[in-house]
C-alpha cells in the first residue's frame, strides 16, 4: 500500500459526524467545566447560549431555541405543526418520517429525485392542505442544493410551517435565516454534530419567529441541553477560523473524491455537504461493494439502512473523512471496479 494512504482501521465513513479533532483549547475549556458537573444547566431561555448562536446565525436571541441536537428539533417541531399533514421529499433523512410515524400523523412521501437531478416538486393542493412542509438544504443524502428562489417560493404557496432542515449550513454557506422576519411560517433546524464536531453532546437549534420558537418550546423539557453541551455551544464559536480551515479541506477532499469516481466511471452526486451519495446501478453491486468495503474495514450507509427514506437500495452514502481516509477508500474502489466493473 503506498505510505501516503496507510491508515489505521476501522474507518467510519457512516454518520456524516466531523472526522476531525477538536481544537486543543476546546477540550481543555470543556475538560475545566467539570468541576461544575454538581450544577444544573441553565434551562429556559439558555440566555448565554441563545444570545451566541442569535450573534452567528444573524438573528434575535428571540429567535433561538436550543435543543437537544437536531433531532428534538425535528420532534417538537413535528409535534407543535405536524397534526394536519406533513410533506416529506424524498429521498431524505429517515427522522421526518420517522418523527411523523411516532406521532401518529398522516404524511405524505412526495418523490423529488429524476435520475440525478434532485428538485422539490411539491404542488399547490399537497401545500394548501400542508401543516408541515420539509425542505433539506443541502438535501441528505445527495448533497444538492435547494436555491433560495425555490424555498421561498414554497414558503409563498405554503398554508403551514415550512420547515428548512440547515444542519450542513457550514458546508453550504447559504441561509434564508434572514427571512425569518418576512415569512412567519418559516422554521429553521441547526445542527453542531456535523459540523462543529459535538456530535457526543448532542446539541441543535431552533430558528423561527418568537411566536413558533414558544409553540415549539412546549414540546421540549426545560433542561433539554446538557451543562457540557450549553458550554460547548458557548466557547466552540470561538475557534471559527480553526472550523473553517476544515471545511474548506471537507470541500476540496470532496470535489476529489466525486473526480476520482467519475474517473473510473462510477457515478456520484454533485453534493454540496460533507457526504458524497454514489450510485451502484443495482442492488447486487450495491451489497457486494459494501461489503467488500466493510471487510476492508470502510464503514459507510447503504440505501436499505434506516439512515433514509425513499432512497433506492442501489446507492451508498459516503461521509467525507480525511484525505487519507478517502485516498484509501478510492483505493478500494478502484481495485474492486477493475475485478468487478459496475
Amino acid at each position: 500500500m503506498d505510505e501516503k494512504i496507510r491508515i489505521n482501521k476501522p474507518i467510519c465513513l457512516e454518520h456524516s459526524s466531523l472526522k476531525y479533532p477538536l481544537p486543543e483549547k476546546l477540550l481543555f475549556e470543556l475538560s475545566e467545566e467539570l468541576h461544575n458537573m454538581n450544577k444544573y444547566p441553565s434551562g429556559g431561555d439558555y440566555l448565554e447560549l441563545s444570545t451566541k448562536l442569535a450573534d452567528y446565525a444573524g438573528v434575535a436571541p428571540g429567535n433561538i431555541l436550543p435543543a437537544n441536537g437536531s433531532d428534538e428539533v425535528i420532534e417538537s417541531t413535528t409535534r407543535a405543526f405536524g397534526n394536519k399533514l406533513i410533506l416529506i421529499p424524498t429521498p431524505t433523512f429517515s427522522q421526518y418520517e420517522a418523527s411523523a410515524d411516532r406521532n401518529g400523523f398522516s404524511k405524505k412521501l412526495v418523490n423529488c429525485l429524476q435520475g440525478y437531478d434532485y428538485k422539490l416538486n411539491y404542488n399547490d393542493d399537497d401545500l394548501k392542505e400542508a401543516s408541515l412542509v420539509w425542505i433539506c438544504n443541502p438535501n441528505n443524502p445527495t448533497g444538492e442544493s435547494i436555491s433560495r428562489e425555490i424555498i421561498k417560493n414554497i414558503l409563498d404557496r405554503s398554508a403551514g410551517i415550512v420547515i428548512v432542515d440547515e444542519c450542513n449550513y457550514e458546508y453550504l454557506g447559504e441561509t434564508v435565516a434572514d427571512l425569518i422576519d418576512k415569512y412567519h411560517n418559516l422554521v429553521i433546524s441547526r445542527s453542531f454534530s456535523k459540523n462543529f464536531g459535538l456530535a457526543g453532546f448532542r446539541l441543535g437549534f431552533t430558528i423561527a419567529s418568537p411566536k413558533n420558537i414558544i409553540k415549539i418550546a412546549r414540546y421540549c423539557q426545560q433542561f433539554r441541553v446538557n451543562r457540557m453541551a450549553e458550554i460547548a455551544g458557548i466557547k466552540v464559536l470561538k475557534y471559527l477560523n480553526y472550523y473553517k480551515e476544515i471545511w474548506q479541506e471537507v470541500a476540496r477532499v470532496r470535489k476529489q473524491f466525486i473526480a476520482a469516481l467519475h474517473q473510473i466511471n462510477i457515478m456520484a452526486f454533485p453534493s454540496k455537504s460533507n457526504f458524497v451519495l454514489v450510485d451502484f446501478i443495482t442492488r447486487e453491486n450495491t451489497k457486494s461493494v459494501w461489503q467488500y468495503l466493510r471487510k476492508e474495514g470502510v464503514y459507510t450507509f447503504a440505501a436499505w439502512e434506516d439512515e433514509f427514506s425513499g432512497l433506492e437500495n442501489h446507492y451508498i452514502r459516503f461521509t467525507i473523512g480525511t484525505r487519507q481516509e478517502m485516498d484509501y477508500t478510492l483505493m478500494l474502489l478502484n481495485q474492486y471496479q477493475k475485478n468487478n466493473p459496475i
